[in-house]
């Protein structure tokens, strides 16, 4: 007699044999890669999902009576079940660019528990812009099937979910924050570093690379590095891209003046060290299904009021959205630093929101998400209210509390859907 075992086991046949790479174990660390997916196909198990009803963190309320953090959202074809995001996290978790099962059960864990958007962490649209060689990537059609493994699961719960698209520009080739020896030197590119101006003198940090000035050739294959990018997000089934242009990475260091001493086209005036933004933005625009959004992510400051000589500050933020809404930007994600290692950054709760509402207020007509320490669902709650902003993310709070979306509707005292399997959870 067979065993149940053995039914249980061929009960669920493959749907086509999937490639799987085996990678070597990470130098000198706990850490272990042993398996990457290379390839589209996946175990029929994998894709089955119980699909909820009503996408866990909708208002089941008058909704009238519910509160705006928990009203719908529209933006193009884009609707949200509520105005919650998860902001993105780099996670260091990856091995050549491809998410794993960590990134699988990571996002996929904000969607179970209501999130409205699930936004993945900046994902490197060539090699040389990740961050450090644990970096998500999206440089290569190979890496869509695992991106859409979450994606697809994200959308089995109800939820919606975006990538962020990024080169890490002077910041790139750093080591893993969490353990600095999880990679062998060779998995490094210290001389190919990319800045809108090159040298000792732009390094961001002694632990940092001393980053390579890029010439106007190589400008434009990084513009359709980001095409390219969007493309594959659109065939694995993305809502939305979020362009990344904050946080000191690529972008932020051609618009800062901190950053930039070009001479050419991409430097000197405002508008020049936009155009490469403005490029990046047209060339997504253009390579993203035209009924969906897109996000921008910007950081409004570089936080050196203290310190003497330009900078990147909240008027040429508030220029520069103007400017990438017209380019096609329907949604602006308002960060601030990460430019310089001299920045002086004052957190407190809420500390990045009046940002938010600058923005907001001088360019009607473009959305805008605050982030920056929002904690719960009365403090997000009055940002809305208050508009200051349309939508609200958050990062740590969600790393400290998964159910973030369900806590904040407690706190309100409003009713939400939860997802089937977390059902007991209602009543504690």
């Amino acid at each position: 007699m067979l065993s149940a075992f053995y039914f249980i086991a061929n009960a669920v046949k493959p749907a086509s044999k999937a490639t799987i790479t085996s990678g070597n174990p990470t130098h000198g660390s706990n850490i272990t890669y042993k398996k990457h997916y290379s390839s589209a196909p996946h175990y029929e198990q994998e894709s089955f999902h119980i699909r909820p009803p009503v996408a866990p963190g909708s208002s089941i309320g008058d909704i009238k009576k519910t509160p705006l953090l928990f009203q719908p959202f529209t933006v193009k074809d884009l609707t949200l079940a509520n105005r919650i995001i998860v902001a993105p996290m780099c996670m260091y978790s990856s091995k050549d660019g491809f998410m794993t099962d960590y990134h699988l059960a990571h996002l996929g864990s904000f969607a179970i528990s209501g999130a409205g958007l699930v936004l993945a962490e900046a994902t490197a649209v060539e090699p040389r812009g990740r961050i450090s060689p644990a970096d998500t990537g999206i440089w290569s059609d190979d890496h869509i099937p695992a991106i859409k493994r979450v994606v697809d699961f994200v959308h089995s719960q109800g939820s919606k979910m975006g990538i962020q698209l990024a080169h890490a520009g002077r910041k790139a080739s750093t080591k893993v924050p969490y353990d600095s020896e999880a990679y062998p030197d060779s998995e490094y590119w210290n001389d190919d570093v990319i800045a809108p101006s090159g040298g000792p003198e732009f390094q961001w940090d002694e632990k940092h690379v001393v980053p390579r000035s890029l010439s106007i050739a190589e400008i434009q294959q990084v513009i359709k590095a980001f095409g390219a990018a969007a493309v594959r997000a659109a065939k694995a089934g993305m809502d939305t891209v979020e362009v990344h242009g904050a946080h000191g990475y690529l972008i932020h260091n051609f618009l800062s003046p901190v950053t930039n001493h070009r001479t050419d086209a991409y430097g000197g005036s405002l508008e020049n060290r936009a155009r490469l933004m403005l490029e990046v933005i047209k060339e997504v625009r253009t390579n993203f299904p035209a009924e969906k959004p897109i996000f921008l992510r910007v950081s409004a400051s570089d936080c050196i009021e203290h310190l003497e000589g330009p900078s990147w500050e909240i008027e040429q933020t508030v220029q520069i959205a103007k400017w990438a809404k017209e380019a096609g930007v329907d949604v602006i994600h308002i960060s601030s630093g990460g430019n310089t290692a001299q920045q002086k950054v004052l957190y407190s709760p809420g500390y990045q929101v009046h940002y938010a509402e600058r923005v907001r207020k001088d360019v009607p007509g473009l959305a805008v998400v605050a982030v920056g320490s929002i904690t719960g669902g009365k403090q997000a709650q009055e940002v809305l209210e208050a508009e200051k902003a349309d939508l609200v993310a958050a990062a740590r709070s969600f790393l400290k509390h998964p159910s973030f979306t369900l806590d904040a509707a407690r706190e309100l005292g409003i009713k939400v859907s939860y997802a089937p399997q977390y059902f007991a959870a209602k009543y504690v």
